[in-house]
C-alpha cells in the first residue's frame, strides 16, 4: 500500500477500521456468552471493550470524506437547474480529454459504444486509474453516461483524439431536430444541421 493514491489509503484505513470493529465486537458477544456460560461477572472488562468500540466507531465518524476525483470536480455540476445542456457535453468532453492525457498510449481505453466510455472513467483503462466513482449524475444502473433527461449518450469516434458527444435532447429520442451536438471541436449543433448517424 505504500505507493497507493491517498484516496486508496483513505479507504483502506475505513475498510480495515470496519474489520476491526467487526472483530471487536466478535469478542465482545464471546465475552458476554462466556459470562453467562460461567456465571463469572466480568463487568469491567465489557465496559472497557465497549468504551473501546466506541471511541474506535468516533475516529472512523470524523475522517474526512474521500476527495473527489479531478473528473468528479469537472462534473460537478453536471446535470443540475444551474447549468445549461451544452455545460454538460463540454463538461464531459473535458473529462474524456483528461483522461487521454493521463493514460498513456495509442489505446488509452475502448473507444465504441457509451459503455466502453463509461467503464474508462470507472478505471476500465489502460492505467486503470478510477476518474468516477458510482452513484454519480451522468451515470446510469445500467453503466452508460447519460444526458440530463436520463438518454444514453452518443459518441461518434473520428479517431482517438477527435470525439463528437450527442445527447437525444428533452425528446428522449435520438436523432431529432431537438438533439444537441457537440463537436470534436467545441462547436454546438441542433436542429437541421445535425450531421448524419455515420463514421467517417
Amino acid at each position: 500500500m505504500p505507493n497507493e493514491p491517498p484516496t486508496k489509503k483513505l479507504l483502506w484505513g475505513i475498510v480495515i477500521g470496519f474489520v476491526l470493529i467487526g472483530i471487536q465486537w466478535q469478542v465482545f458477544k464471546e465475552l458476554a456468552l462466556t459470562q453467562m456460560v460461567a456465571g463469572k461477572s466480568e463487568r469491567n472488562d465489557l465496559e472497557t471493550l465497549v468504551e473501546r468500540v466506541d471511541r474506535l466507531a468516533n475516529v472512523i465518524a470524523q475522517l474526512p470524506p474521500p476527495r473527489k476525483t479531478a473528473a468528479e470536480e469537472i462534473l460537478l455540476a453536471y446535470s443540475s437547474s444551474s447549468t445549461r445542456q451544452e455545460d454538460d457535453l463540454h463538461a464531459m468532453a473535458h473529462v474524456f480529454s483528461n483522461l487521454r492525457l493521463l493514460v498513456k498510449g495509442d489505446a488509452p481505453f475502448r473507444m465504441g459504444a457509451n459503455e466502453e466510455f463509461a467503464a474508462a472513467l470507472l478505471g476500465k483503462n489502460a492505467a486503470k486509474e478510477v476518474f468516477l466513482s458510482t452513484p454519480h449524475a451522468c451515470l446510469n444502473e445500467k453503466g452508460q453516461i447519460i444526458d440530463r433527461w436520463g438518454s444514453a449518450l452518443f459518441f461518434h469516434v473520428r479517431d482517438a483524439q477527435r470525439i463528437d458527444i450527442r445527447s437525444a435532447g428533452p425528446d428522449r429520442v435520438m436523432w431529432t431536430a431537438d438533439d444537441l451536438h457537440r463537436t470534436h471541436e467545441g462547436e454546438f449543433v441542433r436542429g437541421e444541421k445535425l450531421p448524419e448517424p455515420r463514421h467517417p
